[in-house]
């Protein structure tokens, strides 16, 4: 599924969940519920919108 991702939208990583900071192209950079940050592709990235 190809959906438009936003900052400050929560989403599942390979990670963990996290925050999206910023989104720059075809890239995502994540702030992880761990206090990390990492950069994704978004085909890597799923909406958490999904839940409940």
């Amino acid at each position: 599924m190809n959906t438009s991702f936003q900052k400050g939208q929560k989403v599942f990583t390979p990670d963990g969940q996290g925050l999206i900071e910023e989104v720059i192209g075809e890239k995502v950079i994540v702030k992880l519920n761990s206090g990390e940050t990492e950069t994704y592709g978004v085909e890597q990235v799923e909406d958490d919108s999904d839940q409940g």
